[in-house]
């Protein structure tokens, strides 16, 4: 299936061969995120680093969590509610540090930057939809911090089913099949070079995409004209 091969390779996630030094957790409107960042704070024994401000996907979070009835206050940073769920989660309040000024992955980057004053090992968890670009992003603001290393830890492999996309067949869905396919395919365009790549916006440095995705890509967007969105 295209959708899914599409979504595999956004979905970045690597082996990470280093002692962890910050989690970053990027604010979206994927709960899940949420309990990996958790969970890695005690693999890793590594503070955790929240950025997101309020941005396209505040909204959406603020539909999961009252779709879930989670019961945390709404019209927030995102990055404010992702810290109230992660102390829910058993992670210290001592812990946690956040950014809630960003409102894009750009920004993200940029703004974590500024907060890191040394070389360190980060690890990034974003929604999967937008994980090689996040990564992307950091690799362009941390590229005057000699020694720096990036890992990527995407959340979740999306699990796409008829009419609704989520972590599993058994689990709250996260995305209408819809606008999951309209972020895949929007995403795509992003990584390129004409897109946010050097040739385009010029906000992410050259991301070689493999042919194979980009042949998925073409026939999505052929099979589904009306689903390209690229603001």
């Amino acid at each position: 299936m295209d959708e899914e091969l599409i979504a595999r390779y956004l979905a970045r996630r690597d082996p990470v061969d280093h002692p962890v030094d910050r989690i970053v957790l990027l604010g979206s409107a994927v709960i899940e995120s949420v309990a990996v960042a958790a969970a890695a704070h005690r693999t890793y024994s590594a503070p955790i680093l929240v950025s997101g401000g309020i941005g396209h996907s505040t909204r959406y979070l603020d539909e999961a969590i009252r779709r879930r009835g989670l019961g945390v206050d709404t019209g927030r940073p995102e990055s404010r509610v992702f810290r109230e769920l992660l102390i829910r989660d058993g992670v210290p309040p001592d812990e946690i540090v956040v950014e809630d000024q960003s409102a894009n992955c750009g920004e993200n980057a940029e703004f974590t930057r500024r907060l890191i004053t040394g070389a360190a090992t980060l690890l990034l968890i974003q929604d999967p939809t937008m994980q090689r670009r996040t990564h992307a992003c950091f690799e362009r603001s941390f590229a005057d911090l000699p020694g720096t290393r990036l890992f990527s830890l995407a959340p979740l492999i999306p699990w796409i089913g008829t009419d609704q996309v989520g972590a599993g067949p058994e689990t709250p869905p996260i995305w209408s099949r819809a606008r999951f396919r309209s972020l895949l395919l929007g995403e795509i365009h992003r990584l390129s070079p004409d897109g946010y790549g050097p040739r385009g916006r010029d906000f992410i440095d050259h991301v070689d995409i493999p042919a194979e995705v980009l042949a998925a890509y073409n026939r999505l967007a052929t099979a589904h004209p009306d689903a390209i969105r690229h603001p």
